[in-house]
């Protein structure tokens, strides 16, 4: 063969080489990329889905918050009227519960914390949804969890002081003849007549009132981080399967 020809052969040659090489690394470029196209929408949707169980944590934490502030209320109100604790609780445990126990804040992260672990964060771009997740998960998580331990230690310290200085109101609490009235009534008049006992409860209700504020501004975190996956997500914005609406009812 001609010295011209071989070289049209060897270029030809070298072409169909390069140009398969070059197909071969773009076809596999493309399904790295599908991949993580999979894994971002699937990370997204999981986040997602967990703010709905988020919502319903909140919400039930909500009314139970509530409640405690406003049985402290009717406890320390001068025109104090048993009458006025039946549409809150007609327990006294539930009474007791408000001096002697802190409800915790441990709302649901499960998948949150998989993510984390598996490395699935990469893959969200938007700079919305990753500030979001520090701010709801990070931030906001420790104003709730501060304002948690700041009522425990505050209950934690008042314990001793009502079994020494108020055991009748211990006792009280599993007196079967002391109904919730008789009760509430009594706890009533102790903390009208001690100032120590008062001060504890202006605490109390300041630290219970700050600990609902929060979770008001959690929530809105949350309303925000659910807007900006459903941005990013896009027309794949994620819908609730039936599975998922059966396990969070």
């Amino acid at each position: 063969m001609k010295a011209k020809d071989l070289l049209v052969k060897y270029s030809l040659e070298f072409f169909v080489i390069v140009l398969g090489i070059s197909v071969s690394f773009w076809l596999n470029e493309l399904a790295v990329e599908r991949t993580h196209e999979q894994e971002r929408v699937k990370v997204l949707q999981s986040l997602h889905a967990e703010l709905g169980e988020i919502t319903l944590y909140c919400n039930e934490r909500r009314d139970n918050y509530s409640d405690d502030v406003n049985l402290l209320k009717v406890l320390m109100d001068d025109r104090f009227e048993p009458g006025q604790l039946k549409s809150l609780t007609t327990s006294k445990s539930r009474i007791e519960f408000i001096l002697t126990h802190y409800r915790v804040f441990e709302p649901p992260m499960n998948r949150y914390q998989s993510v984390i672990h598996a490395g699935g964060l990469k893959y969200v771009k938007s700079e919305g949804v990753n500030e979001q997740l520090s701010r709801l998960h990070n931030t906001f998580q420790r104003y709730m969890q501060t304002s948690v331990n700041y009522e425990r230690e505050l209950k934690q310290s008042f314990l001793p002081f009502m079994t020494s200085e108020h055991p009748t109101l211990v006792l009280a609490r599993h007196q079967n003849a002391i109904g919730t009235e008789k009760y509430a009534t009594m706890l009533h008049a102790a903390i009208a007549a001690d100032d120590r006992f008062k001060a504890n409860m202006h605490l109390l209700s300041g630290y219970l009132e700050n600990k609902l504020y929060f979770l008001k501004l959690y929530e809105g975190i949350v309303m925000e981080l659910k807007t900006e996956l459903e941005n990013a997500l896009g027309d794949a914005a994620p819908v609730t399967t039936s599975q998922e609406r059966s396990r969070l009812r």
